[in-house]
């Protein structure tokens, strides 16, 4: 099967993982698979094919014509609307409809797809750093999900005692107090949302329309009415160079030459199609992000986890629940079991129906302390380690 080598070293190293979701893939992955491809596609007709032939005079010399190709090439052209006449075009207007992204489109498309990776790399990185296994849970819960109740179980229960394990440790006081990690999921939720927004306003400055964001719909309306070119002059195939001939006798003379550039047949279908992309990324990633960010925050996650455990025990109370959320579970174990959801509803119900168990032993032995503490203390007994011994 046909492959690109670095793409493919790419897509394994960026390949989403079970701690991703559909709009993560579409940022981190898609994304920069479209931005790549058609940085390789342009950059393969400007630098392989011929991506500017200009009309020189016939006085030109071969070597001079191809000398006025490369510097016209190299240096920003302009256009002029094509049913007008050229009398004499001023320097306003040259710079008004001054081009130059044709020259730069292929390496702003590679930049624009290894930026929609950074959030990836960061993510990763925070995950090195921290002492949270999230892969592992995640991996586990697809592992057995299709075993049997006895083999799910023992898992289940060891997924269980180990995640609490690794929340204590974690929101343990310290020195050096780590950030958590619901908190860095967040930033980086955040940041694939700004890179999306940031790109569409880029693109929109790279290509000389940073007055109208919504150039993209613009240039589609006019090509579905038949308005070209000629008339709006985005992505115009015909352009103008001026450029100054030195002669050695000291006489110095310009020249205006009209170029055609061809590479704009192509990043005019190119651009619009990212324009869209990158609307419909803006979108469907802020709609995710808010779904999450509401399913996160309430306790309608765990409720539906444990709602097995509160019908059949109705001394179960809100207040209960509420407890378990926030002091025993919190939110990082909030987030690691959506994580574990995402591959197994079943095991996210049974860890979290486990965890919320061992939850009322310790709540009840520290009860249990208590009441018999101060029982003991009324009673005349001084020595309390003693009567927390003899209570547990």
């Amino acid at each position: 099967m046909f492959s690109v080598p670095f793409l493919t070293t790419l897509t394994n190293h960026l390949g989403t993982t079970a701690i991703d979701d559909a709009s993560d893939s579409l940022s981190c992955l898609i994304s920069a698979f479209l931005f790549i491809i058609a940085a390789i596609l342009t950059s393969a007709k400007t630098y392989v094919g011929s991506a500017m032939e200009c009309w020189v005079p016939q006085t030109y010399s071969g070597a001079w014509g191809e000398f006025a190709e490369n510097y016209c090439f190299l240096k920003d052209t302009y256009w002029y609307p094509v049913k007008e006449e050229i009398i004499k075009t001023t320097d306003n207007h040259k710079e008004l409809h001054r081009l130059s992204y044709y020259q730069w489109s292929s390496m702003y498309m590679a930049m624009a797809g290894i930026a929609f990776m950074i959030p990836k790399f960061l993510w990763k990185m925070a995950q090195s750093y921290t002492d949270m296994p999230l892969i592992y849970f995640c991996d586990t819960a697809n592992t057995i999900r299709t075993e049997t109740a006895e083999r799910r179980q023992e898992k289940v229960k060891e997924m269980a005692t180990f995640m609490h394990v690794k929340l204590t440790s974690v929101h343990a006081p310290s020195y050096f107090p780590t950030i958590p990690m619901y908190i860095v999921y967040g930033i980086i939720k955040v940041l694939y949302l700004a890179i999306a927004c940031v790109q569409f306003c880029f693109l929109a400055y790279f290509l000389g329309q940073k007055n109208d964001l919504f150039w993209g719909w613009t240039l589609f309306w006019n090509l579905m009415n038949g308005v070209t070119w000629e008339t709006t002059g985005l992505f115009p195939r015909l352009t103008f160079c001026d450029f100054t001939v030195r002669e050695m006798a000291g006489n110095n003379r310009d020249e205006t030459i009209q170029c055609v550039i061809g590479i704009n047949e192509f990043n005019e279908k190119i651009f619009l199609f990212l324009w869209f992309w990158l609307v419909f990324l803006i979108f469907s990633t802020l709609i995710a992000h808010i779904y999450n960010a509401i399913q996160f925050s309430k306790s309608y996650f765990i409720n539906s986890l444990l709602h097995s455990t509160r019908k059949s025990d109705p001394s179960i109370n809100k207040a209960l629940f509420q407890q378990f959320e926030k002091e025993y579970l919190t939110k990082d174990g909030k987030l690691i079991l959506s994580f574990v959801k995402s591959q197994s509803d079943l095991v996210a119900q049974e860890v979290a129906v486990e965890m919320f168990q061992d939850f009322l032993k310790t709540n009840s032995t520290r009860i249990r302390i208590h009441d018999i503490a101060e029982k003991d203390l009324e009673n005349g007994v001084d020595n309390v380690e003693d009567t927390i011994a003899v209570s547990v």
